[in-house]
């Protein structure tokens, strides 16, 4: 477990529990619910039958998964406890939550039928998702399927954001950083094509579209 990486989330997260909702929480959170929620449920059912065993990896709050989880048997894995306190808050007794580094996932082999995350992969650099997309590999049954949700740098809430923090930080001098730093934002499908093959993944889908509003690239791959 990476302590340092444990320490910055949890922060991260009391902050988020500890402090009055700022008018971009309140909007993120409209944004989770009625948006990525919806476009989660479609890949998630067209993918995965029901009762099929996931492993949401970088769960956090877990607000996108209310709807599946009563479709799905799913486990939510975070780095952060307190990420995990509010998961299963949110999720209530159907809630399983599981505490680890989504690099070195404390389960068997094959355990899992598929994973998946939102708004992950952009925190790691190149060598880092390549170890953590040949862990999901080695969870995952043979056939098995991961859908990643990565924000691209030309992405609706990326441009959004890089906005707001200019006129926070140059204008107003305020000093404020919104969300956790996102070394790793997409350039490209080839890009990610690239360290899916390098990990043992076979990419069967990648959507760029109006079903999240133009947020996220939404990648579909198989266990090679």
């Amino acid at each position: 477990m990476k302590k340092g990486l444990e320490k910055e989330w949890d922060n991260y997260w009391i902050g988020k529990r500890g402090k009055r909702e700022s008018l971009y929480d309140v909007v993120a959170q409209i944004y989770r619910k009625l948006i990525i929620k919806r476009a989660l449920n479609y890949f998630i059912k067209r993918e995965f039958p029901k009762n099929s065993k996931l492993l949401h990896t970088g769960c956090g709050s877990g607000q996108v998964d209310i709807d599946i989880s009563k479709i799905y048997d799913i486990t939510g894995l975070d780095i952060s406890k307190e990420a995990l306190k509010i998961y299963a808050k949110t999720g209530g007794r159907k809630s399983k939550t599981l505490h680890a580094d989504i690099s070195d996932i404390p389960v068997k082999d094959q355990s899992f039928d598929g994973v998946y995350n939102l708004g992950v992969m952009e925190h790691f650099n190149k060598e880092e998702n390549q170890k953590n997309l040949k862990e999901f590999k080695r969870v995952i049954k043979p056939n098995g399927k991961i859908i990643l949700f990565w924000p691209p740098v030309f992405g609706i809430s990326v441009i959004f954001l890089n906005s707001l923090h200019f006129f926070l930080n140059k204008v107003l001098r305020k000093n404020v950083r919104l969300h956790p730093e996102e070394i790793s934002l997409l350039k490209s499908k080839k890009d990610v094509n690239t360290i899916l093959k390098k990990s043992g993944f076979k990419m069967t889908q990648f959507y760029f579209g109006p079903r999240d509003f133009f947020t996220h690239c939404i990648i579909v791959a198989m266990h090679k």
